[in-house]
């Protein structure tokens, strides 16, 4: 979704500041990041966001394939100078995401500003247009489900009983049982109820069937990709240096 609206400015910096919480960044022409509050670590997924992040990009916090979807909606703010908003699953909860061009002249350089806010429950912007959701999660605790695991959760935090779930993705009763026990020991819930609960409070149940589906596919990716990396650097070839000191 996207609509025109007043470019940011420095001072708004200083507004945005004094709002406790408020997620929010402000990156230059190369997406590097210029300014962010101190809450914006917590929802780009941040193992440690005790980290400076002034002048990283998003190569160096997120995956390749979470990078290059965000990567097109900011490029697009920049080139257009429209402001566009987006939901995505972000640090295990669902957040709005709405991206605002800096003001070229203030800053002597084009920008984009970006703020995201939690929206756990349904929601739509006034105008009632489709706001598009981001495929690529940034998972933590859920991070430990398994595709199937993550969508068995969807399920019941949308009310489903496990004979619904089970006739939804064509498997025995018992096998979504053993799914659900498994998501407890994961997650440390101990009932329908408490499970419930936790997904509600992170907004999973306001994501449609297919758009959660798109965010489990992304998250196996995301995934895939960071088991790729971790392999990689495991086998990272010895350099002559390093020999010599060992």
């Amino acid at each position: 979704m996207s609509k025109t609206t007043r470019a940011i400015r420095p001072d708004d910096f200083e507004i945005i500041a004094q709002i406790p919480g408020i997620a929010a960044v402000a990156r230059d022409e190369n997406l590097r990041v210029l300014w962010y509050t101190p809450s914006f670590s917590e929802v780009s997924g941040m193992v440690k966001p005790s980290l400076d992040l002034i002048g990283t990009t998003l190569s160096d916090i997120l995956p390749k394939a979470a990078v290059l979807e965000r990567e097109i909606i900011l490029r697009q703010v920049l080139e257009t100078g429209e402001t566009l908003s987006h939901f995505q699953f972000s640090a295990d909860s669902r957040v709005l995401c709405t991206v605002f061009p800096l003001d070229e002249e203030a800053f002597g350089h084009r920008g984009i500003f970006a703020v995201v806010k939690d929206v756990t429950i349904h929601a739509l912007l006034s105008e009632g247009n489709k706001i598009p959701v981001l495929s690529t999660p940034l998972l933590l605790e859920l991070n430990e489900l398994s595709s199937r695991e993550l969508e068995v959760l969807h399920y019941v935090a949308s009310g489903m009983t496990t004979h619904q779930i089970a006739m939804k993705v064509c498997r025995a009763d018992k096998t979504i049982e053993h799914h659900v026990n498994s998501i407890h020991g994961k997650l440390g819930t101990h009932s329908r109820a408490q499970l419930v609960r936790f997904a509600s409070e992170r907004g999973i149940q306001s994501f449609t069937d297919e758009e959660w589906a798109s965010i489990v596919k992304g998250a196996r990716l995301v995934r895939k990709e960071g088991l790729k990396a971790k392999s990689a650097a495991e086998v990272k070839p010895v350099t002559k240096t390093e020999a010599e000191s060992s």
